[in-house]
């Protein structure tokens, strides 16, 4: 039927073009932010899906740069600690030299100033050895704890104290378990004490007297080797328990990048846009919207066909 208020093969036509405008647009938009979903409308379960993982993805990233910030805080440790040791090994070596005889009082207060120089030193590396303010050489703790990614996932250490005066019993990498004291280091469980506040052994008396570990006798001395053996151990000990905190996250910081990197993946499939598939969409559509233009235009032009039946 010929008619002119209602034009349907036009609106048929026009019906087409919105359509197709929807997809070319849909089309452009994906292969411009390279998404398939830029919102709800274009997959509800999939974006869903996709903000999980993707959260998923990051928190399992995080781990594993908390991982390696652990990492770098336990060698710069390892490396501090491996310094004490050396200092440790050093102090024993005086002192085996203090407790032979041909040493008089006099070489055994100059070897006791080496001694103490030493030891003040391993205060200071213990006192001042610290990772981003967040831990302390020379304060204990047994609740360090790193995050290994999301849900419950995370691992606690101990540290020990490398503080030489520190006595609290499984709290030092020294073992001691009493305060320190004058003792000729007679007892391999009393700590360190370096500060010279007790009177010498030479006469006449010297200003720098001596501390409560000192090797200014050869008792002293001989006792200084055997403690210092109980605290080269304690602290070989500890280092190797950074050692085994180190491989562990080691592992951990792996297969969390192992995690990400499939969770990535996953991610992938579903949010992004296949561009193989959208290019031949927006190839369809451009046809398409030139094909229902052309029509919509002969569809226009059929109402002028009525004009020659009224002439």
């Amino acid at each position: 039927m010929s008619s002119v208020n209602t034009n349907v093969p036009a609106l048929i036509a026009q019906n087409v073009l919105r359509r197709n405008s929807r997809d070319m647009d849909n089309a452009m938009q994906r292969l411009s932010s390279g998404k398939r979903i830029n919102s709800g409308a274009d997959d509800p379960t999939g974006l869903a899906m996709a903000t999980r993982i993707k959260s998923s993805s990051l928190s399992e990233q995080q781990g594993e740069r908390n991982a390696n910030d652990a990492i770098s805080m336990l060698q710069v440790y390892s490396n501090a600690g491996q310094s004490v040791v050396d200092i440790l090994i050093k102090m024993k070596e005086l002192a085996v030299r203090a407790a032979s005889d041909p040493f008089n009082q006099s070489d055994r207060m100059a070897l006791d100033s080496h001694f103490n120089s030493l030891g003040q030193e391993w205060i200071r590396i213990a006192a001042n050895t610290r990772w981003n303010a967040a831990s302390r050489m020379d304060t204990w703790t047994n609740s360090f704890t790193v995050r290994l990614g999301e849900g419950g996932n995370s691992t606690t250490m101990i540290f020990k104290s490398w503080d030489p005066t520190n006595q609290v019993a499984n709290q030092n990498v020294t073992g001691a378990t009493a305060i320190m004291a004058d003792d000729n280091n007679a007892r391999t469980d009393w700590a360190w004490g370096f500060i010279r506040a007790l009177p010498d052994l030479k006469t006449p008396i010297n200003p720098l007297g001596k501390s409560h570990s000192h090797i200014q006798s050869k008792a002293a001395s001989v006792n200084a080797v055997a403690k210092l053996d109980t605290t080269i151990a304690g602290a070989v000990a500890e280092l190797a328990v950074y050692g085994a905190y180190i491989n562990r996250l080691e592992f951990s910081a792996s297969n969390s990048r192992t995690v990400a990197t499939e969770l990535n993946r996953s991610y992938s499939k579903i949010a992004d846009a296949d561009y193989a598939k959208e290019t031949t969409e927006l190839a369809r559509t451009q046809i398409l919207t030139q094909a229902a233009t052309a029509i919509l235009a002969q569809a226009n032009q059929a109402p002028q066909m009525i004009l020659k039946l009224l002439q």
